[in-house]
């Protein structure tokens, strides 16, 4: 009872924080509630989130892989990579290692069946001061009690050590401890009142006796007492919030610094993407560069090709011509050759017509007509075989002009052949190139791929980032409105305490004074009734005295 009365004290001033934790345990969904104090780190978030699914299924494992919530913004589920996305009732999915993951439906959440140690030890224990302790009358203080309620709450407040009585030390300390305007002499004086038996203590009866002849101290003492703990509240509220506050404001602060480096981090990728598309660019500007030098020089190979053809056709033709020659040499020759036979043929005729002569003189005349024709025949003779010497020298000299021409142009086709097998070589090595040219584009493209899904990867974390940083902001500016509400109800409250105080101070010391005067008064008809009681008495006995 004194814990559960202890949790909902404290509960009743903490800050509480609500998470929707699902979860996949053995294939089934789970979807619990859970409660933290004050605003949580992803650490115990995480740390919680774990306890509590073991402690509620021990038989199961349990271990976070990752975690999202669910962005009603754009209604689909994000990676929870900051505490600045935790807000209040929201729903969270922790992916647990030991279990598969199935696609079924997130039932409602529930609370765990038992209260998580961790969330139990999560909770932060009041820090008193030296003055007090936490008392289990703060617990059910209200505006309502009734005399005994409010005698049984101030007396559990004053009984600091819980031996059931009041000691002088700790009566002393509860007029201390909530400013009564009262001197030592009066507060030791109203304890010695109260201490009927004069044991030194104030028992609960002796306390009640107090409280029926100090009725509006005892009303004073009660709300002062609830005053204290609800500042003390107050305090603990602002003492969380600023804590909360200064935990969000650190993760703003790396949020930003988170904003920052991704903002470089997509710079820099930006320069490496423009990097890529220069390089991508003279990649292709040199493949283009290739192609058109590789078009030159097919279009040179193809009028050298058309050239060799040409001088091909030139060699044949002068071959041909060669072939010519060569026949019309072969004809002057056995033109010569016949002109010696017939030259032979007509010195043969001559010695003949030689001997003809010398045997027949009367043919000498017929002879000498005959030689006469012979050497006419033999000078026709002559003028041809030195026509046909002519003719086989000048054919000689063609032969050999249409020779040179041949071996010309057999060199010109030589050179012709040299120079295509090396622009032939040389359009290879352009082809060449252009592959070279072609994969090093696609290397290039795959580069400004990568960069682009490397940039746009990096202006989503950059996104995100941002959104994280303004979420930060957002929940320090609600906590910091928060914490001045607070701050300011606080405020309000010590200022309405300190106006009771005044308006109390003259009651409380009116109450003192004619509880004296009643204390005279009734010191001075005690006093009155014995001094009446002996005069009655001295009067009742006899003046003569004794009588035998």
């Amino acid at each position: 009872k004194a814990t559960v009365s202890v949790l909902y004290w404290w509960e009743g001033f903490v800050m509480v924080f609500t998470l929707l934790v699902a979860a996949d345990v053995a294939g089934d969904k789970q979807n619990l509630e859970l409660v933290f104090p004050s605003h949580p780190t992803l650490t115990e978030t995480e740390a919680v989130i774990t306890n509590s699914y073991m402690e509620e299924y021990p038989g199961h494992h349990f271990s976070i892989s990752r975690m999202q919530f669910y962005d009603e913004g754009i209604s689909k589920w994000v990676d929870l990579v900051s505490s600045a996305h935790l807000r209040d009732f929201l729903q969270v999915y922790a992916f647990n290692r030991g279990s598969v993951e199935v696609q079924k439906p997130i039932p409602a959440p529930r609370k765990p069946k038992r209260l998580s140690h961790a969330q139990i030890a999560r909770q932060p224990s009041p820090q008193l001061s030296a003055e007090a302790a936490v008392p289990a009358s703060a617990v059910v203080l209200s505006d309502n009690a009734t005399h005994d309620e409010k005698v049984h709450a101030v007396f559990d407040e004053l009984d600091i050590n819980n031996n059931r009585v009041i000691e002088p030390e700790e009566f002393r300390r509860a007029f201390r401890v909530h400013s009564f305007d009262f001197s030592a002499a009066t507060v030791t004086d109203l304890f010695s009142k109260t201490d009927s038996n004069h044991d030194g203590v104030l028992s609960f009866p002796e306390f009640q006796l107090f409280a029926e002849m100090y009725p509006t101290l005892l009303d004073s003492l009660y709300f002062r007492i609830r005053d204290y703990w609800e500042d003390f509240r107050q305090k603990q509220n602002i003492k969380a919030a600023s804590d909360a506050l200064q935990a969000t404001k650190d993760e703003e602060n790396r949020a930003h610094m988170t904003h920052v480096e991704s903002q470089q981090a997509t710079t820099l990728q930006e320069k490496r993407l423009a990097t890529a598309e220069s390089a991508l660019s003279d990649a292709i500007e040199t493949e283009r560069q290739a192609k058109e030098r590789l078009l030159a020089i097919q279009r040179e190979l193809e009028n050298t090709m058309r050239e060799r053809s040409q001088k091909l056709q030139d060699l044949e033709i002068a071959k041909e011509r060669e072939r010519q020659r060569i026949t019309a040499h072969g004809e002057a020759q056995r033109e010569a050759d016949k002109a010696h036979q017939d030259l032979a043929w007509q010195e043969a005729e001559q010695a003949k017509s030689q001997d003809k002569e010398r045997q027949a003189a009367n043919a000498v005349l017929e002879a000498q007509r005959e030689t006469e024709r012979a050497r006419r025949l033999e000078a026709e003779a002559s003028a041809d075989l030195q026509a046909a010497r002519d003719r086989e020298q000048q054919a000689n000299l063609a032969l050999m002009e249409e020779k040179r021409q041949t071996d010309l142009a057999a060199e010109r086709l030589k050179q012709c052949e040299v120079e295509l097998q090396l622009k032939t070589q040389h359009e290879r090595e352009l082809q060449h190139r252009v592959q070279e040219a072609l994969c090093e584009i696609d290397i290039e493209k795959q580069k400004r791929d990568e960069d682009e899904r490397a940039l746009h990867s990096a202006r989503e974390q950059e996104q995100a980032a941002h959104m994280n940083h303004l979420e930060a902001q957002r929940i320090i500016e609600e906590q910091e409105k928060k914490m001045l509400a607070i701050e300011a109800e606080r405020q309000a409250a010590i200022q309405r305490r300190k106006q009771v105080e005044e308006q109390e101070r003259p009651l409380l010391e009116q109450e003192v004074k004619l509880r004296e005067q009643r204390e005279s008064l009734e010191e001075m008809e005690s006093r009155l009734r014995m001094e009446a009681t002996a005069f009655h008495s001295t009067r009742a006995t006899p003046r003569g005295g004794a009588r035998r």
